[in-house]
């Protein structure tokens, strides 16, 4: 039947996504996929952001692209953006949620020279910097960062030191399937217009319709708000499916 494939995003794991699976699995296919350097599943070596795209592509491959859309959160969305994007006709459409594309600010040589050095000095210090704070609330930040924490410091730099300049925009221009955005209240805040956070999520396309908003939930949406976010999906997905017939 029609299949939904499940990335998910920095820190998670496959099971992030067992609390929304309750409310899609009598009419969806669904396959959680763990994504290269996490859980069980391999780290690419030599590592490039466009080797895990293909092993991710590796997974969404195997489905019938007619009738498959993928999901992907965080890191999991842009790499799935750009598995997408470098294997055309492998799905029907994907949602992004919560997914950057690239940093607001140029970051130059010197500076990732920096925080590569920084990363393999002080790892700890560098991992609290980087994701002490990245829930709701301290309740929701201390569990994410236990889950960061629990991965291993060689995937956190072989990611770190690739995304600090990667630039998706030229997949999603390059994408063949319609892309639907949600964002979540930890992404965009209740005051701040769609253009503001384009910006600082790196989209040069701002002409893209205005995400969907899920505003009380965070990083673990998929869990605080799992009705929300499968009536959404279930409607991207009819939408898709629909206009393969």
């Amino acid at each position: 039947g029609a299949s939904i494939v499940f990335l998910h995003g920095f820190g998670g794991t496959r099971l992030d996504w067992l609390p929304l699976a309750k409310y899609l699995k009598d009419r969806y296919r669904l396959v959680m996929v763990e994504l290269p350097g996490f859980g069980t599943s391999p780290l690419p070596d030599p590592f490039s952001l466009e080797a895990a795209a293909d092993q991710v592509d590796g997974v969404i491959a195997t489905q019938n692209p007619g009738s498959t859309i993928v999901v992907g959160q965080g890191l999991g969305g842009f790499l799935a953006l750009r598995a997408l994007a470098r294997h055309p006709g492998h799905a029907r459409g994907l949602v992004l949620i919560d997914a950057a594309l690239k940093s607001p600010i140029p970051v130059e040589d010197q500076m990732v020279q920096q925080l590569v050095k920084f990363m393999d000095d002080n790892y700890e210090g560098f991992s609290k910097l980087a994701f002490a704070k990245l829930g709701r609330d301290s309740a929701e930040s201390a569990i994410l960062f236990a889950k960061m924490a629990a991965v291993e410091p060689a995937t956190v730099k072989a990611y770190m030191r690739n995304l600090l300049r990667a630039d998706a925009n030229g997949d999603l221009k390059a994408l063949d399937v319609p892309v639907e955005l949600l964002f979540t209240g930890r992404a965009w805040k209740g005051d701040q217009t769609w253009g503001e956070i384009a910006k600082r999520l790196g989209y040069e396309d701002t002409t893209i319709a205005v995400p969907h908003r899920l505003v009380s939930a965070g990083t673990l949406v998929a869990k605080e708000q799992p009705d929300s976010l499968a009536d959404l999906l279930s409607a991207y997905a009819t939408e898709r499916f629909a206009a393969a017939k």
